[in-house]
């Protein structure tokens, strides 16, 4: 389905967002100058395709449909549902094998703002989720064909 894969997509950009921000932190300033109308540019996308989603989907529905189509047992619920589960235990495991491998490999890494470290940790998570989520919706509805 067209609209799922554009929720997980606009997820997705998001998580770029983040990652340009990131990466803005450690470019020079006409590069970062760069990134930084890159991700401008990216979230009026986001924007976009969330309005496309609203206009071309949910828009046109009745309550009744809408409730029907998010409901708890409904496709996409559980697809959200299992994704948010997967994405965020490997999210934390690799958080925790980070944490312990802090000598080897966090102390390297040049000292960052607690903003860009949260940056980096959100956008991590988001990636996994959206392609936790693109693979699921995928491979579920490639089943019921």
């Amino acid at each position: 389905d067209r609209k799922l894969q554009l929720i997980a997509w606009a997820m997705f950009a998001v998580a770029l967002v983040f990652c340009l921000s990131v990466a803005e932190f450690f470019a020079s300033e006409a590069i970062a100058a760069i990134i930084d109308i890159a991700g401008k540019a990216l979230g009026i996308v986001i924007l976009g395709l969330m309005a496309l989603l609203y206009f071309w989907k949910f828009r046109p529905m009745s309550r009744d449909q809408r409730s029907h189509y998010l409901a708890e047992d409904g496709f996409v619920h559980i697809a959200f549902q299992k994704a948010m589960a997967k994405s965020w235990m490997l999210s934390f495991l690799v958080l925790v094998i980070l944490q312990a491998l802090d000598n080897l490999i966090l102390e390297r890494l040049p000292a960052m703002p607690l903003e860009i470290v949260i940056q980096g940790i959100l956008a991590f998570m988001l990636l996994l989720f959206s392609v936790a989520f693109l693979f699921l919706t995928r491979a579920e509805s490639g089943n019921e064909e």
